[in-house]
């Protein structure tokens, strides 16, 4: 349910213009990505791990936004991302997984999603391949000690 819920979260919070429109003015400082993704994270840990009506729901968005990123949403969308929450909260609480299809297929899609987590170029690499990659030199340097050298090219 944590992986559904959190799907939609996302794909609501890229379709949200005031949290984009925050994110993209620093209203969070220079972090303001990175404390949008995160919510991300704590609002659907928050659905799951409580008992929450809409208007907990608002809560949480209205001290998101107030909170994290300095704004006041007087456009509605936060009681429409609310009510839109809610409503697949609940069919996914009762595993009402073909309806969830059909009402995540209704959402607005957005080709750009700005609200995703970058992997830089240099982040790639798997810990396997950073493991490979390094030698042990058998050659004793001291009785007790094996060097390992790294074959990385500098």
């Amino acid at each position: 349910m944590y992986e559904s819920l959190r799907k939609i979260v996302e794909n609501i919070f890229n379709n949200w213009t005031a949290l984009q429109l925050a994110v993209e003015h620093h209203m969070g400082g220079s972090n303001s990505k990175e404390l949008a993704l995160s919510a991300i994270e704590d609002l659907t840990k928050y659905c799951i791990d409580y008992q929450v009506e809409i208007t907990d729901i608002e809560d949480q968005l209205e001290d998101l936004m107030d909170l994290q990123f300095n704004t006041t949403c007087e456009d509605g969308s936060i009681k429409e991302i609310s009510n839109l929450l809610y409503r697949f909260l609940q069919l996914l609480q009762e595993n009402n997984m073909e309806q969830v299809e059909i009402e995540y297929n209704k959402l607005p899609k957005n080709d750009k999603l700005w609200l995703t987590q970058p992997v830089a170029q240099s982040e790639r690499r798997t810990h396997q391949e950073n493991v490979e990659e390094m030698t042990v030199d058998e050659t004793p340097v001291d009785s007790e000690w094996t060097e390992v050298k790294s074959r990385r090219k500098k």
